[in-house]
């Protein structure tokens, strides 16, 4: 006799076999039922079961870069740290005076230059001659004197006399009074002319001679023999050669390691032997063509060479101060031409693209100014392969 089974019954039985649901479990993952091959490919967060990974609002966990492992043999990772690691930096300069140490010569009258006594280069003393000119108004000004002097003696016998006639009983005290009021006001006009004629200067009648205010070298001459000048018109620029200095430019990314007080060797073009000096001063403007600024260097005490405004020069500036994270040129790239960076490996296998700002290259090295801090792991080795992932990404 023959037993039937129904459907219901059928799978009633077969569920209460627990293989049944292993089966079902392994059918489902394995596919056509074969081995399939473990996946070597590097597990990311993404990958993990759970909720799907929300965007980071860090800008630096998105541009992180993970290289598959098979890679990471090429690559050569160093912690880096700040080094005081002595160089130079190398600037075109020239010699030029210090603002203060320029003085412009004029004269306070009108008048006609009748000679010249230098020329421009030439070192003078304090009082050495410059120019003669003939003057209407010096003619003018010492008669002016001569008769504020003739004046003077005159209100000084005035008052003299007002003294013994009072004296004598036969004086008035409101004619001594006057007397000595004008005695007053003709030393005032004795002054006046006094003080005209010592900004004059020397010379006779219609002349005056313009003369060297203190030791100096002739820079510049505005006029020449024949000229008509007035009060206000330069005639020469003096400069004090004492005060003449180096100026370097430096490019503005170099700056930061410039310290005032370094040491800098200076190399005229004109002279067979390099001079010494220490950085005084920067200057606060950046020159927006060349993207460089002024460093100013005052020469040694001890040296002898006759320093003139307008020599070129090139000034060697040693470096050495606070420290400075240094690479190796193979660890900085350049992007667009403009933007330099390097990798930071943030942990095994993911490297995160810096943007720094690097100063001049010495030794085979280049220093990090800004952008990097000590105890980072920076790719010294291998960044063009990971900057190659990088731009199979975007």
């Amino acid at each position: 006799m023959k037993t039937h089974f129904s459907r219901d019954a059928y799978f009633k039985k077969l569920a209460s076999f627990p293989c049944f649901f292993i089966l079902l479990l392994v059918t489902a993952c394995g596919g056509d039922g074969g081995e399939s091959e473990p996946d070597k490919s590097p597990v990311t967060a993404k990958d993990l079961p759970g909720k799907p990974q929300q965007q980071s609002s860090d800008s630096s966990a998105n541009k992180a870069i993970t290289l598959r492992p098979e890679s990471l043999p090429y690559i050569k990772v160093q912690e880096v740290k700040a080094e005081s690691l002595g160089g130079v930096i190398s600037a075109p300069a020239r010699v030029d005076f210090r603002a203060k140490a320029i003085s412009t010569t004029g004269t306070v009258v009108e008048g006609r230059i009748t000679k010249i006594y230098v020329q421009v280069g030439d070192r003078i003393k304090a009082g050495a001659p410059l120019a003669t000119l003939s003057s209407v108004q010096a003619t003018q000004m010492r008669s002016d004197y001569a008769r504020a002097e003739a004046e003077l003696a005159r209100a000084e016998d005035r008052y003299r006399r007002q003294l013994e006639m009072q004296r004598t009983g036969v004086g008035l005290e409101i004619e001594r009074v006057e007397a000595e009021t004008q005695l007053k006001q003709a030393r005032t006009e004795l002054d006046r002319s006094r003080d005209f004629l010592h900004l004059l200067g020397s010379g006779a009648a219609d002349e005056v001679t313009v003369r060297a205010p203190f030791d100096s070298m002739v820079l510049k001459a505005y006029v020449s023999v024949g000229a008509a000048v007035g009060n206000d018109t330069p005639l020469f620029d003096l400069g004090e050669p004492t005060a003449a200095w180096i100026v370097a430019d430096v490019f503005e990314r170099d700056l930061a390691l410039v310290e005032k007080g370094a040491k800098a060797v200076i190399e005229l073009a004109s002279l067979p032997d390099p001079i010494h000096g220490h950085v005084v001063a920067e200057s606060a403007a950046i020159q927006s063509d060349l993207r460089r600024a002024a460093v100013f260097i005052e020469p040694d005490k001890d040296t002898k060479v006759a320093l003139r405004p307008g020599m070129y020069a090139r000034a060697s500036i040693e470096t050495a101060g606070p420290g400075h994270i240094f690479l190796p040129a193979s660890s900085i790239l350049i992007r667009d031409g403009k933007t330099t960076l390097v990798y930071v490996e943030k942990s095994t296998g993911v490297f995160e693209p810096r943007v720094v700002q690097v100063g001049q290259a010495r030794e085979g090295l280049i220093p990090v100014l800004k952008g990097l801090s000590g105890g980072e792991r920076v790719v010294v080795g291998g960044a063009l392969l990971i900057d190659g992932e990088a731009a199979m990404l975007l």
